[in-house]
Order: C-alpha cells, then structure tokens, then sequence
C-alpha cells in the first residue's frame, strides 16, 4: 500500500461480476479486512449518476422513521438521521449526520441506480458463494436487498466507529460470514476536501478513498472497525443540496415482519453476539 493510494496493493480488477477471483478476494478481506474492485463500474457513467441524483434531490422528502418501523425502507424512502440513538434503547449508540435513500430494486427506478445496484448485489452474492440473482429482485429464503444510497453532507456530516453488527446478524446466521460492499459515487477532491471514509487496519487508521474514485467498489468484512470522519466541518451546511459524500450499497437483510416484535429480537441477538455500546450499525 502507497500513501497516494492506500489500497494499490489490495486491488482486483474485472469487467463482469462473474470474471473475478473471489477466493482470492475472500483471502485478503480475511488478512486486510478490506479491498477494491475495479472496472465493475465506469467512472464516468458513475459521476454522470451522481449528477443525475443531486440535480432531483429534493430535502422536503426526508421523513422521520423508527427504525422498527421495518417496513418503510422496503420502499422509496428518505431520511435524514442526526443523533446517537438507535431507537430501540439507549444503550446502543452510533453518532451519525447523514441522509439515506433506501430505493429498493423492486421500487420505481427513481435515481436511476437499478442497473448498478443489480450489479453490486450480484457481486456481494457470489463473494457470498450464493447463486448470482439470490435475493436481487425480490425476497428469497427470508432474504432481500436494501439498497440506498448514503449521503454525508458536506459541513459536517460523520458516522463515529463502528462495526456493523445488526446487518451482520442475519448473514453470520446464515453461516454466510459477513461483507460490505461500497460502490462510491463521488472522489475526494472534487466532491469534498477534508475528511472521508476510513477503516482501522491493525493499529493504523486506513483514508482509503485518498487514492480512489467514484466506481470503485470497496469491501469490508464484519472485523472491520470503520466510520467517516466529518466531511468538509469549516464549510456551511447546506441541508438543501446534495452535497458531500455519498456511496451506494445493496446489503444482504432478513426480511423482519413489521412491527417492533422482530427488531427488537434481532437488537437482542446482535448484543448478545457482540456486546452493546457504539459497535452497532444503521
């Protein structure tokens, strides 16, 4: 790994989902915690998307939601979430300022995004070792795929450390294990100046997007202590425009049935696995 791109040495590159050696990939995610895949996604289609996103991004569609409310990401569904508490209790914590955009592959193609997340949850499938259309476009075996796009606004916008410990209930139950993929719809640099997405690796804070660009899709695994240290903080906050950071991801969920009665048993479980306190996940 170089300072200018930290991720040089831990990078595989493929033009189809199915060309890439996942063994190997699955190797260094066991040694490193993280990789990158390139060439899955095109650059500037990927800026094009971003573009496209921001230009019809409108604030006054951001709702309130109770995260026990499991249904409504089941939809097209924006939200801003600002604070610490889950909303389950207030032992479990995660300080976080950002906006997500749930748009689920089945819902109306409102970003535009259809195509790409198709491709990312048929990469997370087969780095899965399951069969490539498993939960795409539908719910399969209790499973389904939730995906969004995550913003951090510029001004400001962070999530503390973490590990990912409620989506990784239903994969480590699984016997899958537990990954993350991230497709980045923007650079730093150009969308935003200090700050940035970042994983601890030993004792070393990792900034893996100092050397990336949008397209490139970074993996984590359920070891992995990361989070996003506060995006461009001396700039005004602008709530209003789609500014800053902002990745897609289509993670593998457990269909809950609605209602509190399931999350919270799922709340339950992932402390049980992996303690309380602030390694739990959005």
């Amino acid at each position: 790994m170089t300072a200018a791109d930290p991720l040089d040495a831990i990078t595989f590159e493929g033009r189809a989902v199915e060309d890439l050696p996942y063994d190997a990939i699955r190797t260094v995610l066991a040694s490193h915690t993280i990789v990158r895949v390139r060439g899955l996604f095109d650059r500037d289609v990927i800026r094009e998307a971003f573009t496209r996103i921001a230009a019809g991004f409108d604030a006054a569609n951001d709702r309130r939601h109770d995260p026990r409310d499991t249904d409504a990401v089941r939809r097209n569904f924006q939200k801003l979430q600002v604070g610490a508490n889950s909303g389950v209790n207030t032992r479990r914590t995660l300080g976080r300022f950002m906006r997500m955009l749930y748009n689920p592959v089945f819902a109306d193609d409102v970003y535009g995004m259809r195509a790409h997340f198709v491709t990312l949850a048929r990469f997370r499938n087969l780095l899965y070792r399951v069969p490539l259309d498993f939960a795409v476009h539908g719910t399969d075996d209790g499973f389904w795929t939730c995906s969004r796009i995550l913003q951090y606004p510029r001004g400001g916008g962070f999530i503390v450390p973490h590990r990912d410990m409620y989506s990784q209930v239903a994969t480590a139950e699984a016997g899958l294990g537990y990954y993350q993929p991230l497709l980045l719809l923007t650079e730093k640099g150009q969308d935003f100046t200090t700050g940035g997405a970042y994983v601890d690796v030993g004792e070393t804070r990792l900034f893996y997007e100092e050397g990336c660009r949008a397209g490139d899709l970074v993996v984590y695994d359920g070891r992995s202590m990361h989070g996003v240290s506060d995006i461009d903080p001396l700039e005004p906050l602008d709530l209003v425009r789609f500014t800053g950071r902002a990745v897609a991801l289509a993670s593998l969920f457990r269909l809950l049935t609605p209602g509190a009665g399931d999350y919270a048993r799922m709340a339950e479980k992932a402390r049980d696995w992996y303690g309380a306190g602030r390694e739990g996940a959005p």
